[in-house]
C-alpha cells in the first residue's frame, strides 16, 4: 500500500535578500502546488532592502506562500521558530490540520527542482517511525572552489576530518539550510534557539541554532536519519571571506551576518599553513569532543581512542560535571567544552592519526 506524504510547513529566514529571494521562492512555487497541504512560510527579519516588497507580492500570487513581517527576530533561529508558531496558530485558527514535519532552508541556496518531491519521498519513508525526530539533507559547497586550489586544499582537509569524526561518534549535526523535523518532536525539543553569551554591550547572540535542536532531539532519545537531497549553496558567506570561513571564526563566538561585497581571492600559501596547524583541531572541537561532551554515552561505544584515553575522558568529565549542556548552553560551548579540548586535542589527534 502507499500512503500520502505527510504535510510539512518549509520554513525560510530572510534578512536583506533582495539579490535571491525572487528566484528561491519561483524554485519553491514551480514545486508547491504538486504537495497538497504543504506551505512555504517566508519571515522578513528587520530587512532594509527590498526583501519585504518581493515577498508581499509573491504572497499576493501564490496563496501557499505565508510571508510575515512582523517582530525583530535578529538571528535564522529566531525567525525560524517565529515562522513555525505563526504556522501553527494560523492552522488552530483555521481549524485546519497541522504540517506534521518542518523542513527549513535558507535563501542563498539553489534548490533541485525536485526538492520537494525528494523530501515528500524521505518524509514517508520514515513518518511511520516515531523515534525518526529529524532528517538531516546536505549542502553542496565543493563548486564554490573551483578556482580557489589552496582553498580547496584546506577545505578537503577540514571535511575529512569531520566526515572521520562524525563516523566515529556516529552523530551528524542537523545542516541548517536543509533539514527536516517532526512538529511532534519539534514541540517536546523545540523551538530553534540561537544560543548567546555575555558580551561588553550586552548578550552577544552566536551561531549554532542547528546544532543546539540537534543535541536536544538527541537528549530526548530522538535519532536523526540522513538523507541524500541536496541543496547547493550559493557561496555569498563562504566566498565573502574564505580565512574567516574556512578558519572557523565566521562561525565562531558571535554570529555574524556575512555578505560578499568584493571578488573572493584564494588564501596564500602561508595562510593554508596558518590554517592547516588548527583545521584537524577546529574541526574534532565541533564534530567530536562536542557530541562526547554532550552526551558522554557515546564513549560507551567504539569513538576509536585507547581504553585509557576513554577512561580519562569519563573521569574529566566526571570532575567536571556542571554546567550540563541543558543548564548552561553557553558555558557548555564557550567554557567547558575549551578546556574538554585543550585535555585531550593532542592524545586524540595522535591516536586517531590526524597530526599534520
Amino acid at each position: 500500500m502507499t500512503y500520502p506524504a505527510p504535510a510539512a510547513a518549509v520554513i525560510v529566514p530572510c534578512h536583506n535578500e533582495s539579490a535571491f529571494v525572487a528566484e528561491l521562492i519561483d524554485q519553491l512555487v514551480a514545486q508547491l502546488p504538486a504537495r497538497a497541504g504543504w506551505l512555504a512560510v517566508l519571515v522578513n527579519d528587520r530587512s532594509s532592502d527590498a526583501t519585504g516588497s518581493i515577498l508581499d507580492q509573491a504572497a499576493a500570487a501564490h496563496p501557499e506562500l505565508l510571508c510575515v513581517h512582523h517582530g525583530a527576530y535578529g538571528s535564522p533561529g529566531a525567525a525560524r521558530s517565529a515562522a513555525v508558531a505563526i504556522a501553527l496558530h494560523l492552522a488552530d485558527q483555521a481549524n485546519l490540520a497541522r504540517p506534521q514535519w518542518l523542513l527549513t532552508t535558507d535563501v542563498d541556496v539553489v534548490l533541485p527542482g525536485d526538492w520537494l518531491a525528494a523530501w515528500a519521498e524521505v518524509l514517508t519513508a520514515v513518518h511511520a517511525d516515531d523515534a525518526v525526530g529529524a532528517v538531516n539533507g546536505r549542502e553542496e559547497q565543493d563548486h564554490l572552489l573551483g578556482h580557489f586550489p589552496r582553498a580547496r586544499r584546506l577545505s578537503d582537509h577540514f571535511g575529512e576530518v569531520v566526515v572521520r569524526s562524525e563516523a566515529l561518534v556516529g552523530v551528524t549535526n542537523l545542516n541548517g539550510v536543509n533539514h527536516a523535523v517532526r512538529l511532534s518532536a519539534y514541540e517536546t525539543c523545540g523551538p530553534y534557539l540561537q544560543p548567546s553569551a555575555p558580551g561588553p554591550d550586552g548578550p552577544e547572540v552566536l551561531a549554532g541554532e542547528d546544532w543546539d535542536l540537534g543535541v536536544r532531539l538527541r537528549q530526548a532519545g530522538y535519532r536523526l536519519e540522513s538523507a541524500d537531497i541536496a541543496v547547493a549553496d550559493r557561496g555569498r558567506r563562504l566566498l565573502a571571506d574564505l580565512v574567516a570561513y574556512l578558519g572557523g571564526s565566521a562561525y565562531e563566538g558571535a554570529f555574524k551576518r556575512v555578505v560578499q561585497t568584493a571578488p573572493a581571492q584564494d588564501l596564500t600559501a602561508a595562510q593554508v599553513d596558518w590554517l592547516l596547524a588548527g583545521s584537524a583541531r577546529r574541526a574534532l572541537a565541533h564534530f567530536y569532543f562536542k557530541p562526547l561532551l554532550a552526551m558522554p554515552s557515546l564513549l560507551d561505544g567504539d569513538v576509536g581512542l585507547s581504553v585509557g584515553t576513554v577512561q580519562a575522558m569519563r573521569a574529566w568529565i566526571r570532575r567536571w560535571p556542571s554546567p550540563t549542556f541543558a543548564e548552561s548552553r553557553n558555558g557548555f560551548v564557550y567554557g567547558r567544552l575549551p578546556r574538554f579540548v585543550d585535555a585531550f586535542a593532542e592524545v586524540v589527534l595522535g591516536e586517531l592519526s590526524l597530526s599534520q
